[in-house]
């Protein structure tokens, strides 16, 4: 599973790059966006089929991505693009529709209380809990508890590693003002 983890890993690095050509202004070749994208949105498609244990997770927390509608840039689409087109050709193994809900809640639950606590809309406590982004965290430890199989959270913890430690705010701003 190792493999696994070093995948979703890298997933959230390059979702995170994607991020930053798409909201942050990160200037890159022109291309270089979409080649970030489809790669992200393949290797997701991949470890969907590859590691049927992640599937649920893989797919709960995209569906509440796109239905929260923040999929807002064309190399995000990319990306999205990029991951059905493999599931549809190569499809997957069965999905538990309740694992899958679980997982879907919760990411509706971190980008809906993202976007109001970013937005001033939830303050305080509650708020500041919302920017951290912890909801994923909780369902997928709280299930790892429940199953006693604990690649649902480090899986999480490997694709929030990528996603948020690798470009910290200061290096992701020297980033952008080099490629500026």
């Amino acid at each position: 599973m190792i493999d696994a983890l070093l995948l979703v890993f890298s997933i959230g690095a390059l979702t995170r790059i994607a991020d930053m050509i798409a909201d942050d202004g990160l200037k890159l070749n022109r291309y270089m966006g979409y080649f970030i994208g489809i790669l992200y949105g393949f290797l997701i498609a991949y470890v969907i089929t590859r590691y049927p244990l992640l599937a649920e997770l893989g797919i709960g927390v995209i569906l509440a991505v796109v239905l929260t509608m923040k999929i807002d840039h064309p190399v995000h689409g990319a990306g999205i693009i990029a991951m059905l087109f493999p599931l549809f050709i190569y499809g997957m193994g069965p999905i538990n529709i309740v694992i899958l809900s679980a997982f879907f809640i919760g990411g509706a639950v971190d980008e809906i209380g993202d976007y109001f606590s970013g937005k001033r809309k939830i303050k305080g406590l509650l708020g500041s809990l919302f920017r951290l982004r912890l909801t994923m965290e909780a369902v997928t430890f709280a299930f790892s508890v429940y199953t006693g199989n604990w690649i649902f959270f480090l899986a999480m913890l490997a694709y929030d590693t990528g996603f948020t430690y690798i470009f910290p705010e200061h290096v992701r701003r020297k980033l952008i003002r080099l490629a500026g």
